[in-house]
């Protein structure tokens, strides 16, 4: 966040520079007013469009084998262009590349889940997938298979094939 404000301010100065620049140019044609609304339209532009860029930036430098599965769009009214085109500000990845599989069950599938949203750490959780049954469940750190390829204490939650984070799971090899 701190590199983002430190950005937007030079970048408003710069542009603030060009602009009393083209002013000592050509003073009779741009009024004294550009100088400062072009620095505080530059930081907002640029502002805005580190916005829009956030998602694809944190998704373009996922490690191989993590995958994002979902994504999650907000609109402010303290933002009133995101209501025209809302913004990725979280997202849920999937490491299929990391995916554990027991021989004895092989329709479940253990991944780890990564949650990111901005202005907030990167949130891991681990996630255990029925991709026979559609369902999955959440696990407790350090949780393992058992002899027989099941978790003890698992409380399933039925949210069918199409969900978004058993699919990513199960395309996993």
């Amino acid at each position: 966040m701190a590199f983002e404000l430190i950005a937007a301010v030079v970048f408003g100065f710069g542009t603030a520079g060009i602009a009393m620049l083209l002013r000592k140019i050509a003073p009779s044609l741009i009024p004294r007013f550009v100088v400062p609304a072009s620095a505080g339209l530059a930081m907002l532009g640029f502002t805005i469009w580190s916005e829009y860029a956030w998602f694809d930036r944190q998704a373009s430098s996922l490690p191989a084998g993590v995958e994002v599965a979902t994504t999650a769009a907000t609109a402010s009214p303290l933002r009133p262009w995101t209501y025209v085109r809302p913004f990725v500000n979280r997202f849920i990845a999937v490491d299929v590349g990391g995916a554990k599989r027991h021989e004895k069950a092989p329709g479940q599938v253990l991944v780890d889940l990564y949650v990111f949203e901005r202005y907030a750490p990167t949130a891991t959780a681990p996630l255990l997938v029925d991709c026979a049954a559609a369902r999955r469940a959440d696990i407790a750190d350090g949780a393992v298979f058992k002899d027989d390829g099941a978790f003890a204490d698992v409380v399933w939650r039925e949210v069918g094939a199409e969900d978004p984070l058993v699919r990513t799971a199960c395309a996993a090899g």
